[in-house]
């Protein structure tokens, strides 16, 4: 009630409706019994459901339109690094043949270093699940190893595979 509606009220006093956040004006709920305001709200469900769809089947689009764009992307890349592989055998062939056999070499090393690692695991199992020190001497025994040997023979294995593609 404001100060006009009550004369004994004093004039500073104020009134203010506050309606709670991301609320819109409340809608009346309509008759339940009656079949046209039923038939109304039916018709609005699927319009907003109609129109969720067609959201949900743009985004669809445009992620279809994404993945074709990734795919070709790394179809481009995958072509250059064919191009760019095939350049380099072209100017080292006197390498490829000890590539093919370093590659044979270090495969032996590396199981021999995956066996190794797989005996150190089991004798020391406890230790590495109770104790930051053996699991850090673990770590630091095997990693770096492991890690510089698959980058090696990440690069020897396509060269070794152009060897084979070339004798059969």
């Amino acid at each position: 009630m404001s100060s006009r509606e009550n004369p004994a009220s004093p004039l500073w006093t104020y009134r203010m409706e506050v309606s709670p956040t991301g609320q819109g004006p409340t809608q009346a709920v309509p008759n339940l019994n009656d079949p046209i305001a039923l038939l109304h709200l039916m018709v609005n469900l699927q319009n907003q459901s109609l129109d969720i769809q067609r959201q949900i089947l743009d985004n669809q689009r445009q992620q279809l339109e994404l993945a074709r764009e990734a795919a070709q992307i790394n179809r481009d890349q995958r072509a250059r690094q064919i191009a760019e592989l095939e350049r380099w055998q072209n100017g080292h062939e006197q390498v490829l043949e000890h590539c093919k056999e370093t590659l044979g070499n270090l495969e032996q090393v590396h199981a021999a270093l995956m066996g190794e690692m797989a005996n150190y695991v089991s004798e020391n199992h406890e230790n590495l699940i109770d104790g930051d020190f053996a699991l850090t001497d673990f770590v630091d025994r095997f990693g770096p190893r492991l890690a510089h040997l698959n980058t090696m023979l990440a690069v020897l294995r396509p060269l070794a595979a152009s060897v084979k593609k070339a004798e059969g």
